[in-house]
C-alpha cells in the first residue's frame, strides 16, 4: 500500500486508445499546453458556471477516473527531466517512455536532475495540487502522495524548458499533461493495465512560486480530467493561465465531470 508523503506545504497530450480487431489504436493527443489568447472576462458577479470539460478529440467526450481508481497516488520527482526531444514528439511519446523507464530493473535510472530544482520545488507544486483537496470532503475523488514511482498514477517530472516549443505560446509553454484514456465500455470488458499520467513542469517558465503554485494547480486538473481549457480569464484552467487559484467555475466544473459518467476512462 503507498504510503502518503507528509508534506510541509508553503503558502492535455490525452493518448486515446480504442481496440479494434487490428489491435490498439492512438488517436492524436491534446496536450495542456498553454496557448497565447486574449480569453474573455467573465461579467463581475456572475454565477459560477459550467465550462465543457470533455477531451476535444474524442468529440468532447467526458474523461475521468473511476472510483475503483480511488486514492490516486502522486509521485512528485526529486527534480527528475525526462529525456529532451522535440515537444512535438514528447506529446505523442511521453506515456510509453515514462512505461519503458519504469520497466528497468532500477525504475528511471539515467534520469538527470533538471537544473534550478530544489526541495522546495517540490513543496510549491504539493500545495498548488491541493488545491483540488477540498472535493474530498464531497466524496469526487481521493489523491495521496507517495514515494514509490511503481505505485504512481500521476507523475511529476521537471524539464528546463521545452525543446523547439514553436506551437501558439512558443517558450512559454508552462506545463504539459499526457495520459492514457480508454473508452469505459472497454476497461470494464477487458484486463488493462493502467498507464500513469505523465504531468511536466517547466522550471525557466515557472521560476517563481506563484507560477510553479498556479502551473501546478492547473496541469492536475487535466490529470484529474478537465481535458479542455476554458476561455474564461478568471479560471486556473483558462487555455493561457493567468490565475494562480481555483475559480468557483473551476470547482462547478470538477464537480459536474465528476456528478456525470464518462465516456472515457484513466
Amino acid at each position: 500500500m503507498a504510503q502518503r508523503t507528509t508534506r510541509k506545504l508553503p503558502p492535455a497530450g490525452f493518448q486515446l486508445n480504442v481496440q479494434q480487431s487490428g489491435g490498439t489504436a492512438a488517436l492524436p493527443k491534446v496536450n495542456g499546453v498553454h496557448l497565447g489568447d486574449s480569453g474573455e472576462d467573465r461579467p463581475d458577479n456572475s454565477p459560477a458556471e459550467v465550462y465543457p470539460p470533455g477531451e476535444p478529440k474524442a468529440h468532447m467526450q467526458l474523461v475521468r477516473w473511476e472510483a475503483n481508481k480511488m486514492p490516486l497516488k502522486v509521485w512528485i520527482s526529486p527534480g527528475l527531466k525526462l529525456p529532451d526531444v522535440p515537444f512535438d514528439e514528447a506529446q505523442a511519446t511521453r506515456v510509453d517512455t515514462v512505461v519503458q523507464l519504469l520497466n528497468q530493473p532500477t525504475p528511471l535510472a539515467g534520469l538527470e536532475q533538471a537544473q534550478g530544482w530544489t526541495e522546495h520545488t517540490n513543496d510549491v507544486v504539493a500545495a498548488g495540487i491541493e488545491q483540488w483537496r477540498e472535493f474530498e470532503n464531497e466524496g469526487l475523488f481521493r489523491f495521496v502522495f507517495c514515494d514509490d514511482p511503481r505505485m504512481a498514477d500521476i507523475m511529476v517530472f521537471f524539464p528546463e524548458a521545452f525543446k523547439d516549443a514553436s506551437s501558439p505560446g512558443g517558450i512559454n509553454i508552462g506545463g504539459n499533461t499526457c495520459a492514457a484514456i480508454y473508452p469505459i465500455q472497454q476497461s470494464h470488458s477487458m484486463h488493462i493495465r493502467q498507464k500513469p499520467v505523465v504531468i511536466e513542469l517547466p522550471l525557466m517558465i515557472n521560476y517563481t512560486d506563484d507560477r510553479m503554485y498556479g502551473a501546478s494547480a492547473h496541469e492536475f486538473g487535466h490529470a484529474l480530467g478537465i481535458k479542455a481549457h476554458s476561455d474564461k480569464r478568471q479560471d486556473i484552467m483558462f487555455r493561457d493561465r493567468i490565475v494562480n487559484h481555483l475559480s468557483p467555475s473551476d470547482k462547478a466544473t470538477i464537480r459536474f465531470l465528476y456528478h456525470s459518467k464518462p465516456q472515457w476512462v484513466m
